[in-house]
């Protein structure tokens, strides 16, 4: 995706290599590619002689009028080829990874830099239906299932360490067959010390439920990768590494009682909320994997949850800095499919949201909304080809946004960083519309087509702004 300021060449420093013994660079490193490489270190005087340099790591910038041109020209080239629907995206601050969740159950890691260089390409037969300009195959780099991890419960130990047998779980007596041994930390009542050395055998229930693949229905994962979340299918929320000891599960949020349909990190990158099917948003610590709070209100399935920015940012911003919090964590505004849009004051756990109900003769039927770049208006996407526009101080419609006849649905809405232009994608196409001239008495059209989906529900759009 380029302004029309930018230069074509923006994905050429951003090439990544790999150390000898396979590790990852940083991602914020990676956005800058070989820039970052060459980044300014400062050498610390020693008394024994100089020291080796320290590197420092590369500013995220924004790239250059990202906040003041006048449109986008967005040409498709690459293809991620999938055998199966795509439920949710989420990417890295800097794009380094992708990642996809589909209904088949599996999680994928795409590699954007080596997709967007062009080092594999389609097949005759995978360009065959697609835009002319799309010759180049996403690079995955990885893959994982999404299993329904199995509750098991924590076992009782004894004074001697051993674990107390509870109903339908052998006797500590059987054989070894039906027991594992487990190098876990034993407590020593004694002394209160702990020990590793001393193994625990565990024992194995015969009637324990094997895991199952479950569809990826929502996906977030932390600005550089450290760590993912994913809903499934049966309320349950995995905490996954996409970077080290890929596809590992280290923890599994439970609560819902319906499938996980959105998932969105808190601005701080220390919680995360999630919306179900069972019409609950609940907000998480991930800290200690507790409940902070619940709300509660709707009265449909979450179909969206979003934070409110807290202004343009300016184009001296270092967005990979922590004190750059580009997004006000004290709003947070969730949607459901029966057209309901809560606004909700975190800091106030007793306050009553402000909600924002569907104009009259409009269907009750909201799959996505989003904040304007600048946090003072809010976009809704309907059931009739209609995208309303909302001001969030006065918490009135302003306008609506009508799509041509036989568009379909809007299934998703993203605003884009200049504050200008609104990304609507429906069941045809996918637009890109100037909001500032809607009004306009011009015979042009407010919008231009996005090229490369057609006849599609498309779930998820990210894209980045920094270089």
């Amino acid at each position: 995706m380029d302004s029309d300021h930018e230069s074509d060449d923006e994905f050429t420093q951003n090439d990544d290599s790999k150390t000898e013994e396979g590790s990852e660079r940083g991602d914020n490193e990676d956005a800058a590619g070989a820039a970052a490489t060459a980044s300014s270190s400062t050498a610390l005087p020693s008394s024994e002689g100089t020291q080796p340099e320290a590197r420092t790591r590369a500013p995220l910038m924004l790239q250059p009028n990202v906040l003041d041109c006048r449109t986008f020209d967005i040409i498709p080239s690459t293809l991620a080829v999938h055998p199966c629907n795509i439920y949710c995206m989420a990417a890295t601050q800097c794009m380094r990874w992708i990642f996809t969740g589909s209904e088949d159950g599996y999680i994928r890691k795409y590699d954007f830099f080596a997709s967007m260089n062009g080092k594999t390409m389609l097949t005759q037969g995978q360009r065959h239906g697609q835009v002319d300009s799309v010759t180049k195959a996403g690079i995955l780099a990885s893959y994982w299932e999404n299993e329904e991890q199995s509750n098991k419960a924590q076992q009782t130990l004894g004074e001697d360490g051993l674990p107390i047998a509870q109903p339908g779980t052998p006797a500590s007596g059987a054989g070894p067959s039906s027991m594992d041994i487990d190098t876990s930390m034993v407590k020593t009542e004694d002394t209160g010390s702990s020990s590793s050395a001393q193994p625990v055998l565990r024992a194995m229930s015969p009637f324990e439920p094997e895991s199952k693949m479950s569809a990826v229905y929502s996906l977030d994962c932390h600005s550089e990768a450290v760590f993912a979340i994913s809903g499934l299918e049966s309320g349950s929320i995995n905490l996954w590494t996409p970077r080290h000891e890929e596809g590992t599960c280290h923890h599994v949020f439970r609560h819902h009682t319906g499938p996980v349909a959105s998932l969105k990190l808190t601005p701080d990158q220390q919680g995360f909320i999630s919306g179900s099917w069972d019409h609950g948003v609940v907000q998480w610590d991930l800290n200690n994997g507790a409940i902070v709070r619940t709300y509660t209100g709707h009265g449909s399935q979450i179909s969206s949850l979003s934070f409110q920015p807290m202004g343009v940012p300016s184009p001296n911003t270092d967005l990979s800095s922590p004190s750059s919090n580009v997004s006000n964590d004290a709003v947070l505004m969730s949607t459901s499919i029966d057209g309901t849009v809560f606004l909700w004051d975190r800091r106030d756990p007793t306050k009553i949201p402000r909600k924002l109900q569907p104009p009259e003769k409009v269907p009750p039927w909201c799959l996505s909304a989003c904040w304007s770049a600048d946090g003072e208006r809010i976009y809704i996407g309907r059931r009739n080809g209609t995208v309303d526009e909302w001001n969030f101080q006065e918490g009135k419609m302003t306008q609506s946004i009508r799509m041509p006849a036989n568009s379909g649905p809007v299934s998703f809405v993203k605003s884009m960083p200049n504050n200008k232009h609104l990304i609507c994608a429906s069941q045809d196409n996918i637009r890109l519309w100037n909001v500032t001239e809607l009004d306009s008495k011009s015979s042009l059209r407010p919008f231009q087509i996005i090229a490369g989906h057609h006849g599609g529900l498309i779930s998820h759009v990210p894209y980045t702004l920094t270089l």
